[in-house]
């Protein structure tokens, strides 16, 4: 009888130690979610440590012919923060010459080539005019 006692003196007696019972509960359950969620990588996470950005990757998107404007964009935007010409020439021209000449390309494609790849290169701007002056007479 004495375990039955013990086990109601743990509930609470009146209505304001119940919301504060309950209150505590919800604060403990989101706390521990919390803290449980932190603890396991997400798929996102391990995800992107394992994989990482190649100038495959890019010249697979200049070389989609479903590829869109914002895939283009989106390509070169990626080359000029990953990566330099002089790193992999054959590869860059390559994709340089397949992202300027895709079906979906535009002028803010071109402007980007002009704006950043260009002047991040230098030493290459005689190609890659050549490349841009070919994609544009095409």
């Amino acid at each position: 009888m004495w375990l039955i006692d013990k086990i109601e003196d743990l509930f609470p007696s009146t209505p304001l130690a119940y919301l504060i019972y309950l209150g505590f509960f919800i604060f403990f359950g989101i706390m521990l979610i919390y803290m449980i969620s932190k603890l396991k990588p997400s798929k996102k996470e391990s995800h992107q440590k394992n994989n990482k950005l190649t100038l495959d990757d890019l010249l697979d998107i200049a070389n989609n012919p479903k590829s869109d404007r914002a895939d283009l964009i989106v390509a070169i935007e990626l080359f000029y923060q990953n990566f330099k010409v002089k790193e992999d020439e054959k590869k860059s021209f390559e994709f340089f010459e397949k992202l300027l000449n895709h079906k979906n390309r535009d002028k803010n494609l071109f402007d980007i080539f002009h704006g950043k790849i260009l002047p991040a290169n230098l030493e290459y701007k005689d190609r890659l005019d050549k490349l841009e002056r070919k994609a544009l007479n095409k």
